[in-house]
């Protein structure tokens, strides 16, 4: 695929950087992210992102708008610039529900995001 690399390095960090603070908001005792390359939703190589903690506390099409977030403290920009990345590259974010795509039983309760790229 062809992408800015730095702009969607910069949205791994983001998310990454998420991830970690709503784990240790929820007090996570082993705290994990699960990252893997899958060729879905057909047509685009995705990076399939999930974590063990409390997933999304909020709508996910709240959570793309800016400034809107439930993070104490939060600006609300994260989500929203990650979705405006993806959209610039010609690809998508996507919230996949439980149960879209095999994951480890630890991980389908957390947080789960695509960065799906076109081909």
């Amino acid at each position: 695929v062809r992408c800015s690399h730095n702009l969607v390095v910069g949205t791994l960090i983001n998310l990454t950087d998420n991830s970690i603070w709503w784990q240790n908001y929820a007090n996570v005792k082993k705290k994990k992210l699960y990252i893997d390359l899958i060729e879905e939703p057909q047509g685009y190589i995705s990076i399939l992102i999930a974590d063990n903690g409390p997933g999304f506390t909020i709508s996910t099409d709240d959570a793309v708008k800016p400034f809107v977030s439930d993070k104490p403290g939060g600006m609300g920009l994260g989500l929203h610039l990650a979705y405006e990345v993806m959209n610039s590259q010609k690809g998508e974010l996507i919230f996949p529900e439980e149960g879209d795509y095999d994951l480890p039983n630890e991980f389908k309760k957390g947080a789960k995001l695509l960065l799906a790229f076109k081909r």
